[in-house]
């Protein structure tokens, strides 16, 4: 007589093969900023601030396939966080330190380096804490991942400017003058700990409102000119999406006071 036994069924969010796509690519995220950091210190900064883009490409996408499959989960979470603070965090400083703070000597150069580094890490503990509260359609502060990007961006402009005679341009230094480029980093990082909205990175689809089809096509657009020119339109890109939040949290903080002086 034949024993049937019944399989025990996982549940959805429980089955760990669902976790395993997302948690892949934040592993595969982890990597590249490692990658960032091994490159960094061999002065190879081209593709040091390159890993760090491709990083910041598959963070974008591992927490939207971990909902697509509804496979989300505490971990997940917390595990994503640690990622970030190896690509977006301990990378672009490392970064800060050997292209522009390491003149300087280590402690007042560790100095500047670190604040990507320190701020970085206190926005993500924030995040995690606030993910579940008023930061579920829209991030406040600077996200770690725009920072990163940002600094990178800066040494991909300056270094191929003079690729461009049109925009009659030379920088002195390759990268950019260290005491223009560390306060300018020291600013932006320290705008992630702010109260300005930042818009959610756009869903992967072409399904939606006209409003969330525009974003999608708008961010692939963004990372197709990123890409032809080799880097250089990053830095610009970057500045003109925190320069729109910062007018956008201006004026409604501006009309929101007229408002109440009306009252």
């Amino acid at each position: 007589m034949a024993v049937t036994t019944a399989r025990k069924r996982i549940p959805l969010k429980e089955n760990p093969r669902r976790r395993f796509i997302p948690n892949s690519l934040t592993i595969f995220n982890m990597f590249l900023g490692f990658m960032s950091i091994i490159s960094s210190a061999n002065g190879e900064f081209f593709w040091a601030a390159w890993f760090i883009i491709f990083g910041g490409i598959f963070d974008g996408f591992d927490g939207k396939i971990a909902r697509a499959l509804d496979s989300t989960s505490e971990f997940g979470i917390q595990f994503d966080s640690l990622a970030d603070i190896i690509t977006f965090c301990l990378a672009p400083s490392v970064f800060v330190y050997m292209v522009w703070a390491e003149p300087l000597g280590q402690l007042v150069g560790g100095f500047y380096a670190f604040m990507p580094l320190m701020l970085g890490s206190i926005r993500l503990a924030k995040f995690n804490l606030e993910a579940e509260g008023n930061q579920k359609k829209q991030f406040y502060g600077i996200p770690t991942p725009l920072m990163a990007l940002t600094v990178v961006g800066i040494w991909l402009f300056l270094s191929q400017i003079h690729k461009y005679p049109v925009l009659q341009w030379q920088p002195r230094q390759l990268g950019g003058d260290a005491r223009i480029v560390l306060p300018f980093i020291m600013i932006v990082s320290s705008l992630m700990l702010s109260k300005i909205p930042f818009s959610k990175s756009p869903a992967v689809s072409l399904k939606g409102t006209m409003k969330e089809k525009w974003a999608f096509v708008s961010a692939l657009l963004m990372m197709i000119l990123v890409f032809v020119s080799k880097g250089f339109l990053l830095f610009p890109l970057a500045l003109l999406l925190i320069a729109i939040s910062l007018l956008k949290w201006t004026l409604g903080h501006r009309f929101a006071g007229v408002g109440v002086e009306r009252k």
